[in-house]
């Protein structure tokens, strides 16, 4: 049985891989946020380069940021899931949305959290 699965395992991982690059596609081609914080991405990458600071700083500023664009990622899908199943408005399908804008608010916070504290230890 591990003989098998570990045979299969390239195959499994190049399709899983297609549809997360399929998923990261839809999210950059169907919500704005996503692309504004892959566009933040791209902007941190180019002060990151040119920044002297320790490898370990530009670690954790890379690493915190990424926590945007993942909520950001799990937002959009269960936004998805409740367009789905409830086109109409109801209150539990409101709050569900809310919830997940809640998550990429906390994102940012905790961004910018690890930001100041980086800056505050010079």
């Amino acid at each position: 049985m591990l003989k098998s699965t570990l045979k299969n395992m390239p195959g499994r991982l190049v399709r899983a891989m297609g549809f997360s690059g399929r998923g990261l596609k839809r999210a950059f081609l169907q919500e704005e946020s996503f692309r504004l914080e892959v566009l933040g991405l791209g902007v941190l990458v180019a002060i990151l380069a040119a920044c002297p600071c320790p490898l370990w700083k530009k670690a954790a500023l890379m690493a915190a940021y990424l926590l945007i664009p993942l909520a950001e990622l799990f937002n959009s899908a269960l936004e998805d899931l409740c367009d789905l199943v409830s086109p109409d408005y109801h209150p539990l399908v409101g709050q569900a949305k809310d919830k997940g804008s809640a998550a990429v608010l906390l994102a940012i916070g905790v961004n910018a959290l690890v930001l100041l504290a980086l800056y505050l230890a010079g």
